[in-house]
Formats: C-alpha cells, sequence, structure tokens
C-alpha cells in the first residue's frame, strides 16, 4: 500500500509553471510515519499543516491499510492547483478518510472551535491518537498550537514535531516570504524551541525524542490516572 502511494505520488506531474515541491518530509519520515501508524493502531489522526498533501496521503494510506481510521488536516487554504485533494485522487485512495479544512485564520482558531465543541464540565473529550505539527514553523503560532492540541489528544496517543532543525533563513526565497521579521525569529529554530520549552516541558507529555537526523522531535501523551479511568468507564 506504501510503495503505490509513493510511487503514484512520484510519478504525478504538477501543472507546468507550478514550482511547488511536493515532498516536503524525507521519503524515511514518511514511510517512519506510515509504519508507526500501523504499529500502534492509530486511527484518529490530525495534521497541523497540511501543505500541497504529500504526507497526508501517506497517512491516509496507513489507515486505509488497516480499514479503519480518518484524517482531519488543516491549512490557511487548500493550495491551488495541487492539493492534498488532487494528491488523494492520483494516488487511488477513497475520501472517505479524508476531513481537509482551508481556514484563512489558521488551524489554531479552528483548534479554538474544537475545543468548544469537546468541552465538559469535567474537561476536554479527547478526539485524536496521532499528530503531526508540521504547520507555520514559527513561535507564536506553533507553541499556542501544542497547547491547544494537547488537551484533545487521548490517553497514550502521540504527537510529532517537525523541523526541529530549520529556520526561516533556510526558505531560499526568504526575504520575499519573511522580509519584515527580525533576525532574531529568522535565525532561530524555533519549532526546536516549541519543542524543548513547551512539549518536554508539559507535565501531560512524557517518552520524548528525537529522530531523523535532528529533524523530529516524538512524544506521548501519558496514560489517564486511573480514577479518571474509572470515570470515564474505561478497563
Amino acid at each position: 500500500m506504501l510503495d503505490k502511494t509513493l510511487n503514484a505520488l512520484k510519478a504525478y506531474t504538477p501543472p507546468e509553471g507550478w514550482g511547488g515541491h511536493i515532498f516536503l518530509l524525507p521519503e524515511q519520515a514518511m514511510r517512519d510515519i506510515y509504519h508507526f501508524i500501523l504499529d500502534n493502531k492509530l486511527t484518529s489522526c490530525i495534521e497541523l499543516g497540511t501543505g500541497f498533501g504529500a504526507t497526508s496521503c501517506v497517512i491516509l494510506s496507513a489507515l486505509e491499510k488497516q480499514q479503519a481510521g480518518k484524517l482531519l488536516t488543516l491549512d490557511k487554504a487548500i493550495h491551488q492547483p495541487v492539493n492534498v485533494n488532487v494528491l488523494r485522487e492520483h494516488a487511488g485512495l477513497p475520501g472517505e478518510r479524508l476531513h481537509a479544512v482551508g481556514d484563512v485564520l489558521g488551524y489554531n482558531w479552528y483548534l479554538a472551535e474544537l475545543l468548544q465543541q469537546q468541552r465538559t464540565a469535567q474537561g476536554y473529550e479527547p478526539l485524536f491518537d496521532f499528530c503531526l505539527l508540521d504547520g507555520a514553523h514559527e513561535w507564536e503560532p506553533d507553541a499556542l498550537a501544542f497547547h491547544l492540541i494537547a488537551p484533545l489528544m487521548k490517553p497514550n496517543s502521540w504527537i510529532l514535531i517537525d523541523d526541529l532543525n530549520f529556520n526561516l533563513r533556510m526558505i531560499p526565497n526568504w526575504r520575499e516570504s519573511h522580509g519584515s521579521h527580525t533576525d532574531k525569529e529568522l535565525d532561530a529554530f524555533q519549532m526546536k524551541m516549541v519543542y524543548d520549552l513547551v512539549v518536554t516541558q508539559h507535565p501531560d507529555f512524557t517518552d520524548f525524542k528525537i529522530t531523523h537526523d535532528d529533524r523530529i522531535g516524538w512524544a506521548r501523551k501519558k496514560p489517564a490516572p486511573s480514577f479518571w479511568k474509572k470515570w470515564m468507564g474505561c478497563s
């Protein structure tokens, strides 16, 4: 299933003059995410930062392989002419497991709405067992994004933070895209800041590790306390 999906994505010919990059994660990282989802039987997935949708297709491929689960992927826009829906169809993946949202306000506003929906007298009813945070790559939106997604993650769920070893000045056209930013913002490894200062310090998370040449940070949400398990009717 994975090889079929990757080969289809590699064979995709974007429209002439598009100039984008379909693969924003290294192939080995995408393979590892695919197998991680299968090995851990993860089914409720959220991706913060869709990009053009190649990684979304890999996640969908894992869900289709196990015949269970859905992916919610969020970004500021459904890009044109290349996007997750175009790539999904090209790869022959069914659309029933995908909910792609383009919200000009970004994923933090969408997460705020989810929190409002999931709020109960006892806290928040969690939704997800896997999260890939690979979106803005900046301290302010993504430090907040982690705090917003944390209560929506189920006990024993996993979150991956991409691009710990990236800074904005690495973007080839950074002057056009981020020319108004300060040197501090351009040179800081902002996702590493999110991981070190926010993720690893959160009392509800554990099992921290960094992989793929210092690129991806992992964390697992701790199991629910026994009294919460009893209250929620869990064994």
